[in-house]
């Protein structure tokens, strides 16, 4: 009976540091998603304010040197629910801007693009400052895919970004949806290359 009690112990005992250890490290995870999303954040509202290239550039480098990973950084796209943003003013936890831009492949009626026009607009917003922000995140070359087409895929992102800011001021459904194919297409391609 003792000897029942003493693994039953231990056993209880190994449960709850392993627990422990795992709520620590979502902790940690939260954190460092919470602190990439406010550098994501800060660079969004650079855009927003129309700064430059080279005032975006800038804020990438300082971000790359504060040793944020890439993988945090891009947290953003997520659900609101997996640690990202979320889609609108007032985000459900099930709404993202990965699922937003696949869900933009089908063409919008120009009623719903009117509403949507602000939070459209921040989705590109988004676009751009992460063209800039992974920039200089590039590791190494991988699958015969080089720097070169790196900064091709980021440079065609903010293109396919800057195209749907127009589309969505024209309220054109199937402009807005070319825009958000080429989005998903360079992030796919990129992904598919750089992401192992």
């Amino acid at each position: 009976m003792m000897k029942y009690l003493f693994g039953l112990s231990v056993g209880v005992a190994l449960t709850l540091a392993f627990a422990a250890v795992g709520v620590a490290r979502d902790k940690e995870d939260d954190e460092d998603t919470l602190n990439a999303r406010k550098e994501v954040l800060d660079v969004v509202k650079a855009v927003e304010d129309g700064k430059g290239d080279k005032e975006l550039a800038a804020k990438a480098e300082a971000i790359k040197k504060k040793d944020i990973e890439l993988n945090y950084l891009m947290k953003v796209y997520k659900l609101k629910e997996k640690g990202g943003i979320g889609f609108g003013e007032k985000p459900t936890s099930t709404s993202g801007m990965e699922a937003k831009i696949i869900a933009l492949q089908k063409p919008l009626a120009k009623a719903t693009i009117k509403k949507e026009s602000k939070d459209l607009i921040k989705l590109a917003h988004l676009n751009i400052a992460m063209s800039e922000i992974a920039r200089p995140h590039f590791q190494k070359p991988m699958d015969g895919k080089t720097r070169k087409d790196w900064d091709k895929w980021l440079d065609e992102q903010k293109a396919a970004a800057k195209e749907l800011i127009e589309a969505v001021k024209k309220e054109d459904g199937k402009a807005v949806a070319k825009a958000a194919k080429d989005l998903l297409a360079t992030c796919t391609e990129c992904h598919a290359a750089f992401r192992k």
